[in-house]
């Protein structure tokens, strides 16, 4: 199996797992669900995350479910880049009203 790179955490990705369930099935495995299908991602290697979705396995990226079960965790880089969401969201926010 070839080894993921580290591409980053996208913001889009963020906004959209924030909005999904997430449930601990066992020690760093998650259930996560939100729209038509269930995933499942595995946190047990911190470095290699793995999650059974598309996104993950064809486009090398970390995936809005992957994201869901590591804010599930409290990690602080997907926190700091929620804030960086929100932060993003104000600022259009913002600027729109102007």
């Amino acid at each position: 199996m070839r080894e993921k790179k580290d591409i980053g955490i996208e913001l889009g990705r963020v906004e959209r797992g924030v909005q999904l369930e997430c449930e601990a099935v066992g020690n760093g495995r998650y259930k996560v669900k939100g729209g038509d299908s269930i995933h499942w991602v595995d946190l047990i290697s911190r470095d290699h995350p793995r999650c059974d979705c598309g996104d993950y396995l064809w486009r090398d990226a970390i995936c809005k479910h992957i994201i869901a079960a590591r804010l599930r965790e409290g990690d602080e880089e997907v926190l700091f880049k929620v804030g960086a969401l929100v932060r993003s969201l104000k600022q259009r926010a913002a600027e729109s009203a102007a």
